[in-house]
């Protein structure tokens, strides 16, 4: 059996799209991300979880470090990734403190079957269907990180960013 699988990152330029607040009740920005992924991503319970959760509150500040995956199915053969990280600290005395914030994603595309067949597949399918889908799906992954980042900004009172309604890629 042969296995083809390929990987596309999401972000143009960097690999994070990246949020950095100082102000009031950071540690708030964990429970908010938990309670909206499912919602904002159209997920199940099996398309996300919460793969880190430490808080460290012996001192002060309180600091806490949190990540997160979600696994969104756009085809039989592929699958955005999109991963979240949230660090920072909070102050016992007055809940003030910071956090910063990272998304990034990528497309995986995985197909697998005979050796024999696996190669004029991928050829046959690329060269018909795959290679303009692939922008899209790129195109998606990235708008749905600048969309889910935009509303933590909004929750925060953070300035906003523009989200093209056209694609990057074409």
């Amino acid at each position: 059996m042969g296995k083809l699988e390929i990987q596309d990152d999401c972000s143009e330029h960097d690999r994070f799209l990246r949020i950095d607040y100082s102000g009031p009740n950071p540690l708030s920005v964990v429970k908010r991300i938990s309670s909206s992924i499912k919602p904002f991503f159209h997920v199940s319970s099996s398309g996300t979880a919460q793969t880190k959760y430490l808080i460290d509150n012996s001192g002060d500040p309180v600091k806490f470090f949190s990540t997160w995956w979600v696994k969104i199915n756009v085809s039989a053969y592929t699958k955005l990734w999109i991963e979240i990280k949230v660090q920072g600290e909070e102050s016992k005395r007055n809940q003030t403190g910071s956090f910063s914030f990272q998304i990034w994603g990528f497309v995986k595309t995985s197909f697998s079957g005979r050796n024999f067949f696996l190669k004029p597949f991928w050829l046959l399918y690329s060269y018909i269907f795959y290679d303009r889908q692939r922008r899209k799906y790129i195109e998606k992954c990235r708008n749905v990180m600048l969309n889910f980042r935009q509303s933590i900004k909004e929750h925060y009172n953070i300035g906003g960013t523009e989200i093209p309604s056209k694609g990057v890629y074409g």
